[in-house]
């Protein structure tokens, strides 16, 4: 007697529609149910932020570097779901010049790129911005759209001959 695998994703959010992605990559037949509509629970209620993980350079390193990882292969494997904003880490003229530095310098030593702008450069991208801007430190984070990419996923799962079933209770 022939094994077939037969698998179902219970979930159609970012989680369920990539695994059910990965087993149709696999071959396995897969069959995905989603109570609501695809993206309609957690994924489609994040920030959306693609964090470079600048954020976390000093604090945690490991976690900056797997942010700066993910950030990349999004951006390889989903681009047409990412919108480019950039981030800025902004010295003031009362700030601590050191933490400025400290902070570069943790970006740079996990591989996060960054661009060093003095106060009238950042004055001319962001309109508003405070006078007191002495300069920023311009960063790779970006916007990921989950909606879209939840639905790239089920497309090319089923095109992969998985089954999606949205709005299945």
């Amino acid at each position: 007697m022939a094994h077939s695998d037969n698998v179902l994703v219970v979930g159609g959010g970012a989680t369920g529609v990539g695994v059910a992605r990965d087993l149709a990559l696999r071959g396995v037949d897969v069959t995905l149910a989603e109570q609501n509509g695809l993206a309609s629970g957690t994924s489609g209620r994040s920030h959306g932020l693609l964090h470079s993980g600048a954020r976390y350079a000093e604090s945690d390193p490991t976690g900056a570097e797997e942010c700066i990882e993910e950030n990349r292969i999004l951006r390889r494997i989903a681009g047409e779901c990412i919108r480019e904003t950039g981030g800025l880490f902004l010295q003031l003229a009362e700030d601590d010049t050191a933490y400025f530095e400290e902070k570069r310098e943790a970006c740079e030593s996990v591989g996060i790129e960054t661009e060093l702008l003095d106060g009238e450069t950042v004055s001319g991208r962001v309109s508003g911005i405070s006078d007191d801007v002495e300069r920023a430190i311009s960063v790779p984070d970006a916007v990921i759209y989950p909606s879209r990419l939840v639905a790239a996923n089920a497309a090319d799962a089923e095109a992969r001959g998985a089954t999606i079933h949205p709005h299945a209770p």
